[in-house]
């Protein structure tokens, strides 16, 4: 036991000298190697392991400082990286990390080297800028990479430098034994954090054009895309494989990188997986299944760079699509009873050119539904032309196309706006569904045809309105005027004649025959002909419509047709007017024949034409005929 403990402390003491002897060495290393390497060799070194990432130069404000501890390791301040292409790369420090068995026999071997603050400046039109750094990255056995709070600026050829990313931190690392490289960064750009990651398995084939096994992934708060396949970075940049990409919400997305969305509402949830291929600037998704607001399709996207703005072609099929997310179209103002004045935001329009087509079985749209639905939307040059194939709707089928036009200035016409035209033709349709659903309009039940063409131009959906100029036509054989019930108003006059002066809304009217034709000129339609027909009655209409204004004004004669049983009254016919706003007008059979009409009333209507002028006359017969208050304007419409 006595031997055991000597052993043992002989032992102690050999490890105590040997770490005795070491940290002198270490000491006296610390203190001679720094004077032992020539500052030259210093420099040259440090250049050699960062000089990779230019084939001009390296700029190094100082003398390199040698440093043992923590880690052996070479510091430049100030350094700047000539890179080609006019773009630029300055970095506060280099500082490259020294392999310490080689630095023993006196030789410098980096081992990584970590760029502090560096800033790299792209300048240029390049859409795909050449990076001085890809010689680093082909050295097989060169030293790996870190960056420590880096940017990335982009300098315009006005000499406009602006900011893109910040608060860059990365690595660079060589992988399968010096072949391949992994790639990861973490920064900052406008406010998110975002992470991104590229693995390839052969860096010199891949840096050269030849396809080569790579993944890449880009991740954040708000939506994440990954990649993998074979690709390449070449003059020509080229990559196959699937791509996978999601967001909670594709509108917050698209706000954060300011790309305005095309609907106040809707853009949710999104889910993208896709076969993708990349040639050189076109980029083509292909077997693409797409989800949007619980929408899902499946189609092809091909998109081209290469000309003055970027070409998207695309279709897409879906079995069934619901647009009731993103709202409807707002067409007025804030409160409802006037067009919008708000300038019409037509910069989308000449940012891409586009040729998309859609194909659904089935498109909801509020309480609209249509079926087999065929549609497309071709964008060239800012003039965008909305086509609609033959569709199941309304109870019926309907086409038509909406061509817009920006006037912006240089394009033969002054100032900005829209030039709009609209045909469509729907045939055989529900009335009462599609005048709703299109201008609020519920006057009319049964089945018809309304065609129109419309054209008009402007800065706002007022100025639009205020120019609509074309025509509208509407016919039906057969269904009922809602909320006038005329023949009873007509009976009621015969018998009562100033009984006329009550509200005549209430009840139907039913007609076997209707035909409406309307011209517009700059925001106000003139009925040419306009006729409803029916088994007991008989309305003709003109005036005019004002579109601009949301008003009526029109007169028309109203016919009750003789009976063909005894004591049926005889044929009745009694002027009327409609006139006030299309949303609650007033209809009133004319004044002077409902007195006319009433033998009671007739010295009386002789006692004020005998004092009073004509103007006169009719301001009291007015007065003494028009009902003491208008009904609400749904009075008398039957409940949905």
């Amino acid at each position: 036991m006595l031997r055991l403990r000597e052993n043992t402390r002989r032992v102690a003491l050999v490890a105590a000298a040997a770490g005795g002897l070491a940290l002198a060495a270490l000491a006296a290393a610390t203190v001679l190697l720094p004077l032992l390497v020539p500052a030259a060799d210093l420099r040259r070194a440090a250049i050699a392991a960062v000089a990779g990432t230019t084939e001009q130069g390296v700029t190094i404000s100082g003398d390199p400082v040698l440093r043992l501890l923590p880690s052996p390791r070479v510091e430049l301040r100030k350094v700047t990286f000539s890179l080609p292409h006019g773009q630029s790369l300055d970095a506060d420090a280099v500082v490259s990390r020294i392999s310490l068995w080689p630095l023993l026999f006196g030789r410098l071997a980096i081992s990584d080297v970590t760029l502090q603050s560096p800033s790299l400046v792209l300048t240029g039109d390049q859409r795909l800028p050449q990076l001085g750094i890809v010689p680093f990255l082909a050295a097989a056995h060169g030293p790996e990479l870190r960056v420590v709070d880096g940017t990335i600026a982009w300098r315009s050829e006005s000499g406009l430098t602006r900011e893109l990313v910040s608060g860059i931190v990365g690595r660079f690392d060589r992988v399968i034994g010096g072949r391949g490289m992994t790639v990861s960064v973490v920064f900052d750009w406008r406010d998110v954090v975002v992470e991104a990651s590229l693995s390839v398995d052969d860096v010199k084939a891949f840096l050269s054009g030849v396809a080569t096994p790579t993944r890449a992934a880009l991740v954040s708060d708000l939506a994440s895309m990954r990649f993998r396949g074979q690709a390449s970075y070449s003059a020509r940049p080229a990559a196959d494989g699937t791509v996978t990409a999601d967001a909670d919400s594709l509108r917050a997305l698209l706000d954060w990188v300011r790309v305005p969305a095309p609907t106040s509402r809707g853009f949710g949830a999104f889910t993208l997986n896709s076969r993708l291929a990349l040639d050189g600037e076109t980029l083509s998704l292909t077997d693409t299944q797409l989800d949007l607001d619980g929408n899902r399709g499946e189609g092809g996207l091909l998109v081209k760079l290469g000309g003055n703005r970027p070409v998207i072609q695309g279709t897409l099929a879906a079995e069934r699509l619901s647009l009731t997310p993103y709202g409807q179209m707002r067409l007025t103002g804030d409160n409802g009873r006037e067009w919008s004045r708000d300038p019409l935001d037509l910069s989308a329009l000449d940012a891409v050119d586009l040729d998309l087509r859609l194909s659904a079985g089935q498109v909801v749209a509020e309480t609209a539904t249509f079926t087999t639905v065929a549609a497309s939307a071709v964008l060239t040059s800012g003039r965008l032309v909305l086509a609609l194939g033959q569709t199941s709707g309304w109870n019926g089928m309907l086409r038509g196309t909406a061509t817009l036009s920006p006037n912006w200035p240089g394009r033969g016409a002054d100032g900005t706006g829209l030039s709009l035209r609209v045909e469509a033709e729907c045939a055989d349709i529900s009335l009462e569904r599609a005048l709703d659903d299109i201008a609020g309009v519920g006057l009319f039940e049964g089945s018809g045809t309304l065609q129109f063409d419309l054209q008009s131009e402007g800065r706002s959906v007022q100025d639009i309105a205020q120019g609509l100029t074309g025509s509208v036509a509407l016919s039906s054989s057969g269904g009922s005027l809602v909320g006038f019930d005329v023949a009873q108003v007509l009976r009621r006059i015969e018998r009562r004649p100033l009984s006329g002066a009550a509200d005549p809304r209430g009840g139907r009217t039913p007609f076997s025959a209707l035909v409406a034709r309307a011209s517009l000129r700059h925001g106000l339609a003139t009925i040419d002909d306009m006729s409803i027909d029916g088994k007991q009655i008989h309305l003709d209409l003109d005036g005019t419509i004002d579109v601009a204004q949301r008003t009526l004004d029109m007169a028309g004669e109203a016919s009750l047709k003789a009976g063909p049983k005894a004591g049926e009254p005889h044929d009745i016919s009694l002027p009327f007017v409609v006139e006030g706003p299309w949303s609650a007008p007033r209809i009133m059979a004319d004044p002077v024949s409902l007195i006319e009409r009433s033998g009671a009333a007739q010295p009386l209507l002789e006692a004020v034409k005998s004092h009073r002028s004509g103007a006169a006359v009719h301001t009291v017969i007015e007065k003494l005929v028009k009902p003491a208050a208008p009904l609400p304007a749904d009075a008398g419409r039957p409940a949905n």
